[in-house]
C-alpha cells in the first residue's frame, strides 16, 4: 500500500511539474524526427565493427542534414551468424548499427 501511495505521489509531482513548465514559452519543431541512414558499404561497416578506433574516427565526421551517418550512431556490433537450409549450411557475420 505504501508503494502505491508513493507511486501516486510521484506521478502527481511529475504532472504538476509538467503543468508548471507548460505555463510559459513556446515549443516549435521543424524537420524530421528520424533521418534515413546514409549509404554505407558493407565492407566499411564490417571494417568499423572489427576496428573500434576506425569506428570512433568515423563518428567524428559530420554526415550533414540529409541522412544519418556514423556520427548519428550509438553503437556498432558484430555477430557470427549460422544459416542452415535443407541442402547447405553457411556462416557469416551480421553488423548491427544502433542509431541515436
Amino acid at each position: 500500500m505504501k508503494k502505491v501511495i508513493f507511486t501516486l505521489a510521484a506521478l502527481f509531482a511529475l504532472q504538476s511539474g509538467l503543468a508548471l513548465a507548460a505555463n510559459g514559452g513556446t515549443v516549435t519543431f521543424s524537420g524530421a524526427i528520424v533521418k534515413e541512414p546514409c549509404a554505407e558499404s558493407s565492407s566499411d561497416l564490417l571494417k568499423y565493427a572489427m576496428n573500434p578506433h576506425q569506428y570512433q574516427a568515423a563518428r567524428k565526421i559530420a554526415s550533414g542534414h540529409a541522412c544519418a551517418g556514423m556520427d548519428n550512431t550509438q553503437s556498432l556490433s558484430l555477430s557470427a551468424v549460422n544459416m542452415t537450409s535443407a541442402a547447405t549450411q553457411r556462416s557469416g557475420q551480421l553488423v548491427t548499427v544502433i542509431y541515436n
